[in-house]
């Protein structure tokens, strides 16, 4: 998406998450609705040729990835209902109906949230309703966005009631991707979990400013401040269960704090030449620092495998 509506980068979000399939465009002419490829949210979208159709592209491969899912749950039930096979087969078949209760779809809800609030405000605010599909479109989005609203509300207060209880292991199996990797020894840490819902939704809304709004410039000023908001809740709290998980986070947010005003200054923020190279060296910099800190967490938690990483979370 066209982020803060200048003319630079039109994906913030797939440039520091280049592989995230759901984002994957494959086809210039939108299969089935080839109607909405002449369509643009804004004027700053037709800048980079990112059509409503382009970006129903990128949606549908949520409902794929769903349905992957849907396919999954119904054939780990079936084999957990048989019982047949190796023991190393069945035991495993029973944990992961536990996952799937609820944990596999909180994690793809999670992944979904920040575009299908995009998406949804993005529609409720273009107010082309002349067909019978556009008008069944505005009534999901409103649904979409109120679930958006009420759910994430509904899951956090299920986490904050039940914290003490959660740190059975039995007790947060079907939780614990919530608060995955979070120390459980005061309850201020599942601000972690609020915070990721609360970002997302106002961030969302706030990207579907018209282009031509007084307001436009809460949309860099939120995004910033919210992530020098974590950094600060980072240091004061250290919410994860372990040191290097808490380094490795903290790494990530400030990397990505220093692209967002990389970002900006490279926009129409300045004219000078000069300035905006620099600025583009610190993109490419900051790109750089994110992938090579994931990489290297990779590899070291590969190293010491998951033996070892238990023991580290519970030093």
């Amino acid at each position: 998406m066209p982020i803060y509506n200048f003319r630079l980068i039109p994906y913030l979000y797939d440039a520091y998450k280049p592989a995230l399939v759901s984002h994957i465009i494959i086809f210039n002419n939108t299969p089935i609705y080839s109607g909405l490829d002449d369509e643009f949210f804004n004027l700053n979208y037709k800048y980079y040729w990112l059509s409503t159709g382009r970006l129903m592209q990128s949606f549908a491969f949520y409902v794929v990835i769903l349905i992957i899912i849907l396919v999954s749950n119904i054939f780990v039930f079936v084999m957990s209902k048989v019982n047949a096979g190796p023991l190393g087969f069945r035991n495993w078949t029973k944990s992961a109906m536990v996952q799937f209760k609820f944990n596999v779809y909180i994690r793809f809800y999670m992944m979904v949230y920040f575009d299908l609030t995009f998406f949804a405000v993005m529609k409720i605010i273009q107010g082309s309703n002349t067909t019978t599909a556009r008008k069944a479109a505005l009534l999901v989005s409103y649904v979409i966005f109120v679930i958006n609203i009420v759910l994430p509300v509904f899951l956090i207060t299920i986490v904050f009631r039940r914290f003490e209880i959660l740190k059975i292991k039995e007790a947060k199996q079907s939780f614990n991707t919530l608060l995955l990797k979070l120390d459980k020894q005061a309850k201020i840490r599942v601000g972690n979990a609020a915070y990721f819902f609360i970002r997302r939704i106002v961030t969302a809304v706030l990207l579907t400013l018209p282009i031509t709004s007084t307001f436009i410039f809460l949309q860099y000023v939120f995004v910033l401040m919210t992530s020098h908001a974590y950094v600060l809740y980072m240091v004061a709290v250290k919410p994860f269960k372990t040191s290097s998980i808490n380094a490795y986070v903290l790494a990530n947010e400030t990397f990505y704090s220093a692209l967002i005003i990389a970002i900006f200054i490279f926009s129409d923020a300045t004219p000078e030449m000069n300035i905006k190279v620099g600025a583009a060296m610190a993109i490419i910099a900051s790109l750089a620092l994110i992938v090579i800190a994931n990489v290297i967490t990779n590899v070291v938690y590969l190293i010491r495998g998951p033996l070892k990483l238990k023991e580290d979370a519970r030093v």
